[in-house]
């Protein structure tokens, strides 16, 4: 379905705006029930709206961004307009980053992660803890080598090179399977005799 901006009444807008606000302040929850919100027609009415256009914006970061991102947003006006919370909405953009990050890497230095989530290195255990425990990521970490090692990270932007990515990676699978294949076989061979 695609609707024009007319045909999404006041209503319609004032339901998208809480469900957006809704989303920002439990970003799990949004990742775990909901990915393609941004996509929902009537939450692209409210990047359309000039009252609505802010929240829409930072949604869009809370769906797809980094906390570089939202930090360089001017987010103080949008946060006290729509009820948000900073310390909160920070907390949740650097478990975001995280798994952004995690989904970017099999193995992440911790001084990538401090770095990108603007911390100490001494803090970046206690952000893998709390990412994990949202059940966004499952890692396990490498106290002496200083790395996570991601077993498994939310997508939050599946687009083009994600799909190249994807596709690059089966065709390496796809040809170490192949190669093991092959070495059963002369293996199989070498045990039989037969050549």
């Amino acid at each position: 379905f695609h609707f024009s901006k007319s045909q999404i009444d006041k209503e319609g807008l004032d339901a998208a705006r809480e469900a957006a606000i809704g989303a920002i302040r439990d970003p799990v929850t949004l990742f775990q029930q909901q990915r393609s919100m941004l996509s929902t027609p009537v939450i692209k009415a409210l990047a359309g709206s000039n009252d609505t256009k802010d929240l829409y914006n930072l949604l869009e970061i809370f769906q797809e961004g980094k906390l570089q991102e939202y930090r360089d947003l001017k987010k103080d006006d949008i946060l006290s307009k729509y009820g948000l919370n900073e310390e909160e909405c920070t907390r949740n953009m650097r478990i975001l980053s995280l798994c952004s990050l995690a989904a970017e890497c099999e193995e992440v230095p911790y001084n990538l992660v401090a770095t990108t989530l603007d911390i100490e290195e001494t803090e970046v255990e206690s952000w893998v803890i709390a990412a994990v425990s949202s059940g966004l990521l499952s890692a396990k970490m490498d106290q002496i080598e200083q790395r996570i090692m991601v077993e498994r990270s939310v997508v939050r932007k599946f687009d083009m090179a994600q799909w190249k990515a994807l596709q690059s990676q089966l065709e390496i699978w796809k040809h170490n399977v192949n190669g093991i294949l092959g070495a059963l076989k002369q293996s199989e061979l070498a045990v039989t005799g037969t050549v």
